[in-house]
């Protein structure tokens, strides 16, 4: 655990010094605690606040990292993309959030024990991304969630995680009030296939989500105007079902509370930014029994992969600010 506490030392020393980059633009907030550990210890969740309070209320896009503990690489994109946000002030995005235009919020790391102790799972052994107790119309067996024993991995718990509840009122406070046309928010994890997929709801059924038609949209939006051809998009379902997506919770909630009862015309967007970490395991096969090999790029190939997301990530905020009549 030694080694794991370092590292999330690191990642919470660089949080810092994005804070301090961002000066009177940054605002740094402890939100939340994780689950106990077996010794009772708590780690604290960390919220950043980018930009003015009446941008975040008007136009605010989020960015989600650490669910799953051993998918680093996700927390090292995120961190790399505010730290480049804030080191050159030269961009369109960097203008937009200085002017109000735009607000962004984050959870560097939602599972800071599952860093710490190394492990998918949060203290508790729980799998987050298994946790909001929706059951999944099919899912494979194990791999999809199950409630056998948390001794294994993607085990689903029985209750609600404390580090799910930290994103439900994350949810709440920011998106659910939101006023602007499409609220983005991007999850980013790691360690399934050879290619970057962005996957959007659901996760536990192949019937379409409700907004299924702007997804497309962006999708066709983001290939052919950004030139994001190297992700493949879709709704998770395409690619495998799970029970208990925390997204797929959050996603019906909102259209729940707010667009059946015609409260908003604003569209709530949860996108999952799956980082494929597989196509170099031909050429380092043991790479399939590191504890976080297969969630992680190999070393040498990590500093590229990390950078690239970089500009996906800043076309897919500045849809906070963009009507969906302009997605041409």
């Amino acid at each position: 655990m030694l080694r794991g506490m370092k590292r999330l030392n690191r990642y919470e020393n660089r949080i810092l010094k994005i804070v301090k980059l961002g000066g009177k633009l940054v605002r740094f907030k402890q939100y939340g605690f994780s689950t106990r550990t077996a010794e009772g210890f708590r780690f604290p969740i960390y919220v950043l606040e980018i930009g003015k309070e009446k941008a975040i209320k008007r136009n605010v896009a989020g960015l989600v990292a650490g669910v799953h503990g051993l998918e680093t690489i996700g927390i090292r994109v995120l961190l790399d993309f505010l730290d480049d946000l804030f080191s050159r002030k030269s961009s369109e995005l960097y203008r937009e959030i200085k002017d109000g235009e735009l607000g962004i919020v984050c959870i560097p790391i939602l599972n800071p024990g599952g860093v710490a102790m190394k492990r998918r799972s949060n203290p508790g052994g729980v799998d987050l991304m298994r946790n909001s107790g929706i059951e999944a119309v099919k899912a494979p067996f194990f791999f999809g969630g199950h409630k056998i024993s948390n001794f294994f991995p993607y085990y689903r718990g029985n209750v609600l995680q404390a580090e799910s509840k930290v994103l439900d009122r994350f949810y709440h406070e920011y998106f659910l009030p939101a006023t602007n046309v499409m609220i983005p928010v991007i999850d980013i994890h790691s360690g399934f296939g050879t290619i970057d997929h962005v996957w959007w709801p659901y996760a536990g059924t192949h019937e379409y989500c409700a907004d299924e038609a702007l997804f497309q949209k962006i999708a066709n939006y983001l290939t052919t105007k950004f030139n994001h051809i190297l992700y493949r998009f879709g709704p998770q379902s395409e690619t495998y079902t799970t029970h208990g997506d925390l997204w797929d919770r959050l996603y019906n909630h909102f259209q729940k509370t707010k667009l059946e009862t015609n409260l908003t015309k604003s569209r709530f967007l949860p996108l999952t930014l799956e980082i494929g970490t597989w196509s170099d395991i031909p050429l380092d096969p043991w790479k399939v029994f590191r504890k976080r090999g297969i969630f992680n790029p190999a070393r040498e190939a990590k500093q590229e992969s990390i950078i690239s997301h970089r500009k996906f990530l800043t076309d897919v905020l500045r849809l906070a600010k963009t009507n969906p009549i302009d997605l041409a």
